[in-house]
């Protein structure tokens, strides 16, 4: 038995020996399934260097036994993939738990270790290390007496640390490809929960109908509209959106949601919601957050519409084929200061329709970096039969293979 260390100097390497290692480099960069990759290395190495079999096996820490991941050369089927080795049992172990590159050249002369193959006459077996700790071996095994020179071993070492590099990315890429999954499972689970944050369906009014629709750039969004059935008999309408994008502005969403319910049911003016939540909401608030929003109320008998807006785009009414923006003040976004809000009434004639939306519609960009402004949002609501899918269809054809840079909301109010 001769032992070799794991630091031990390299021979110079024949030109078949250094297209090997080249080869195993190429492959290394090339595949990306381990077992695959791991299964073409060795078949190539015994190949090359003349050898009949071998295999790469995998210490399971947990169970603490090392496991076959790669096999060549046991037409058989004696060993294969998925073969587990206890501690102490079969050769392998040894150059394992030593962490030294173990030389057999005649394994008869070893009755005390178990081989691998009872066919096989010389083992070589090399440490597969990463930072100082092995993590598995590579064995190979030659039908012949002393089958493997120092050349041969040598050449063998260079591509167990080649192997070694590439199975700790494999694992590092398996970790975050896990990792990633796990997000995307909990981003789906959360983007349902959102959904089913959103109405239902509009709620039946005397003398409106109402249509509402959000498609958020991620999974989630900051964005939200709201329809909320109040004691007094009117609707309250809320398009908001959250400062910031993703899981954050969606969690912020779903507790700025709850809080404009809350209020909207103890105060029927909008003004008087808004002052109300922008106080709660200054003290819960985290920095260099806020909420813009617009929130109106329906009064179907008057055909009113009162309304008050927090720092958002003010709504645009489509009368008579004619379109406008209602005198509204913008006040400050909610979270930031104590604000005085002012409210206004709409007195909506029949036919009417009154427009609210995020800033996903007028800042929706086009692959020369055109914005849909206020201009094209007038063009295409002055569109015949104009509605939330129209204005929706025609940001999404304006802005074509360009993905969304923001939420994308809009609701609509008319008035029969």
């Amino acid at each position: 038995m001769t032992e070799y260390s794991v630091l031990e100097k390299e021979n110079d390497f024949e030109i078949k020996d250094f297209m090997l290692v080249q080869r195993v480099i190429k492959k290394i960069n090339s595949i990306l399934d381990l077992n695959d990759l791991l299964e073409q290395i060795i078949e190539d190495a015994s190949e090359t260097l003349g050898f009949t079999k071998c295999g790469v096996l995998l210490y399971d820490e947990v169970n603490q036994q090392l496991e076959l991941a790669a096999v060549t050369g046991w037409e058989d089927k004696l060993h294969k993939v998925g073969d587990r080795f206890n501690i102490g049992v079969g050769i392998v172990w040894k150059a394992f738990l030593e962490n030294k590159i173990i030389y057999y050249p005649d394994i008869n002369e070893y009755p005390d270790q178990l081989p691998c193959d009872f066919k096989s006459q010389s083992h070589v077996d090399i440490p597969l290390v990463a930072r100082g700790i092995v993590f598995g071996i590579i064995n190979a095994q030659h039908t012949e007496r002393d089958g493997f020179s120092e050349h041969d071993i040598n050449v063998l070492k260079t591509l167990a640390a080649h192997v070694s590099i590439a199975i700790q990315n494999a694992k590092l890429f398996e970790a975050e490809k896990h990792e990633k999954e796990i997000i995307l499972r909990d981003m789906k689970e959360a983007r349902i929960i959102q959904q089913n944050l959103f109405p239902k369906k509009s709620p039946k009014i005397k003398n409106f109908q109402i249509f509402g629709m959000c498609e958020p750039c991620y999974e989630v969004g900051g964005d939200w509209y709201d329809y909320i059935q109040l004691p007094s008999g009117n609707t309250g309408v809320v398009l908001a959106d959250v400062a910031g994008k993703g899981l954050a502005a969606s969690l912020l969403m779903a507790s700025a949601r709850t809080i404009i319910r809350m209020v909207a049911m103890q105060e029927e003016s909008p003004a008087k919601v808004l002052r109300k939540v922008n106080n709660i909401l200054i003290a819960d608030m985290p920095s260099a957050r806020f909420v813009t929003l617009v929130y109106a109320v329906i009064d179907a008998n008057r055909k009113m519409i009162s309304i008050a807006n927090a720092g958002h785009h003010n709504p645009v009414i489509k009368s008579d084929k004619r379109i406008h923006s209602p005198v509204i003040e913008v006040g400050l976004p909610l979270g930031i200061i104590e604000y005085d809000y002012k409210e206004y009434n709409l007195q909506m004639n029949s036919n009417d329709k009154l427009f609210l939306y995020s800033d996903g519609v007028p800042e929706a960009m086009n692959s020369k970096e055109e914005l849909f402004d206020d201009e094209r949002i007038a063009e295409s609501l002055m569109k015949n039969g104009s509605n939330v899918d129209s204005l929706y269809q025609d940001v999404k054809k304006f802005t074509g293979n360009i993905p969304l840079s923001d939420d994308l909301t809009i609701v609509m109010i008319e008035s029969e």
